[in-house]
C-alpha cells in the first residue's frame, strides 16, 4: 500500500492535483482512498440539525450513518495529536493507494510518504525545496521555477496522465509486495486497529500462530486471517 501526500498553500491546485490523480488510477484499476485535512477547528463533515448531528450532540462518540450507497462513520475524538498511522491505520487493508490532501507537518519528516506539491510562486517552489523529502513532482500555476530544479513539473490541466504515470510506477510495486501476502492480521486496541508494518506483523504472526497451533483441535495452515481484540475493563 502506498501514501502519497499532496501538499501546497491555499488555491494552489492541491484539490485539481488529487483529482486528477484519483479520476486516473481509478479508471487504471486501483482502489484509491483520500484523506482530506481540514484545519477549521469548528468543521463538521455532519449536518447541523439532522438525526446524525442530533446523535452527537446527545453524547455519542461513534455515529454511524448507512445508506444505500454509503456507510459514513463520525467519530468526535481530539485528533490534534494525531500520529500519521493513526489516521490512515484503518484503510490500509481496503486500497492499494492513499492520497492525502494537506498534512504538511503531518508529513514532511516522513520519508516513506512521496509529496506532490502545488505551488503558485518561485518562493514557493523553493521553500518546499529544501524542505519536504521525497519529492515526487511539482504541480500548480507556477513551472519556470520548478523546471529550474530537478524535480519534474507537470501541468496537471493539459497532462494529468504524466502524473498518474508518475505515481503509478511506485504505486505497482507496493501493490506487488502487498499480493504476496494475503493473509491478515489485524491488532485492535478498543475501538482503533492498530498499524503494523511488514516486520512487526511477521513477528507477532509467527508468536500468535504458534500459540494458537498448541490449543486442542486446532491445526493451522499458515494462511488464516488473525484479529486480535483488546478491550479495556468497563468502569463502575
Amino acid at each position: 500500500m502506498l501514501t502519497v501526500a499532496v501538499i501546497g498553500s491555499r488555491k494552489s491546485g492541491k484539490t485539481t492535483a488529487t483529482e486528477s490523480l484519483v479520476r486516473g488510477l481509478t479508471k487504471r484499476g486501483y482502489r484509491v482512498a483520500t484523506v482530506k485535512h481540514v484545519p477549521k477547528a469548528e468543521f463538521t463533515i455532519d449536518t447541523v440539525g439532522k438525526d446524525t448531528w442530533r446523535h452527537a450532540k446527545a453524547g455519542a462518540r461513534i455515529v454511524v450513518s448507512v445508506a444505500p450507497n454509503e456507510f459514513a462513520t463520525i467519530r468526535r475524538i481530539d485528533t490534534r495529536k494525531y500520529r500519521l498511522h493513526e489516521i490512515i491505520g484503518e484503510l490500509e487493508d481496503d486500497v492499494d493507494i492513499i492520497v492525502l490532501e494537506g498534512f504538511r507537518e503531518l508529513t514532511e519528516q516522513n520519508l516513506d510518504v512521496p509529496k506532490i506539491v502545488a505551488a503558485k510562486t518561485s518562493d514557493e517552489v523553493l521553500e518546499a525545496s529544501g524542505r519536504f523529502k521525497p519529492l515526487l513532482t511539482f504541480v500548480g500555476p507556477v513551472s519556470n521555477g520548478a523546471t529550474k530544479l530537478k524535480v519534474p513539473y507537470i501541468d496537471v490541466l493539459k497532462e494529468p496522465e504524466k502524473l498518474v504515470d508518475l505515481v503509478e510506477k511506485k504505486l505497482s510495486v507496493t501493490v506487488k509486495e502487498k499480493h504476496k501476502d494475503k493473509s491478515k492480521l489485524e491488532i485492535q486496541f478498543d475501538d482503533r486497529f492498530l498499524p503494523l508494518n511488514p516486520f512487526v506483523k511477521k513477528i507477532v504472526r509467527s508468536t500468535v500462530s504458534a500459540m494458537i497451533s498448541t490449543l486442542k483441535g486446532v491445526s493451522m495452515k499458515g494462511d488464516e486471517n488473525i484479529s486480535i481484540m483488546i478491550k479495556r475493563a468497563s468502569k463502575k
